[in-house]
């Protein structure tokens, strides 16, 4: 006597005749389920990182931008200075913004490096307090500038040079760790693309994988 084997598409058929919807396979379902898990999940870690990287390049972009302007303005003001131009309110009030900014930027991309950026601006900004403060620069206890315009253009030229020419120690040294900031803020911005990058082609790599399997 021959034994007949009951398959899951013979069930189906019965079924199908009996007018009962076809049953599907607990395997296949199973399958299918934990694709669809491994596909959400992955779509998901892959979105944080997209999100994730965008948003530092962001803040490394910021941080450049205006670690590269202050270089270039306080470099403007010293000219200025040198020549004895009396037209320095709007570029004196741009150095202000950018150094306030590279430091709001260096706080907010904290890392020991922009730690110990932030830090040495601040050292800067201290250690020139009372020169600052005859030309009408002042300089707040958490290391930020503010302009009084009227007074840095009453000011005598000498002392305007002496603090902001281009041979002064404030000068040198805040073109000096401007550049630096600027040149780490690249750094940090191509490294995080390049991390991206890379972390989107092994997921598309392990999502082709899991595609030729199921």
């Amino acid at each position: 006597m021959r034994i007949r084997r009951t398959t899951t598409q013979m069930v189906n058929n019965s079924r199908r005749r009996a007018g009962l919807t076809a049953r599907r396979s607990p395997l296949l379902k199973s399958n299918q389920s934990s694709r669809t898990g491994a596909f959400s999940r992955l779509d998901a870690m892959n979105a944080n990182s997209v999100q994730s990287s965008r948003l530092a390049r962001i803040g490394f972009e910021k941080l450049q931008k205006s670690a590269t302007s202050l270089m270039d303005q306080m470099a403007l003001l010293s000219e200025k200075a040198d020549d004895g131009k009396k037209d320095m309110g709007e570029t004196a009030a741009n150095v202000v913004e950018d150094f306030n900014d590279t430091l709001k930027y260096l706080q907010d991309n904290s890392s020991i490096l922009n730690d110990y950026y932030r830090q040495s601006m601040k050292e800067i900004a201290s250690s020139n307090k009372t020169e600052l403060s005859e030309i009408g620069i002042t300089v707040g206890k958490d290391g930020t500038l503010s302009l009084d315009k009227e007074k840095l253009e009453a000011a005598d030229g000498e002392t305007i040079k002496k603090v902001l020419g281009s041979s002064g120690d404030l000068a040198k040294r805040i073109k000096a760790i401007a550049s630096r900031v600027a040149d780490n803020a690249k750094v940090n911005m191509e490294t995080v693309s390049n991390q991206n990058n890379s972390a989107g082609g092994m997921a598309n790599s392990y999502l082709s994988r899991f595609n030729i399997r199921g």
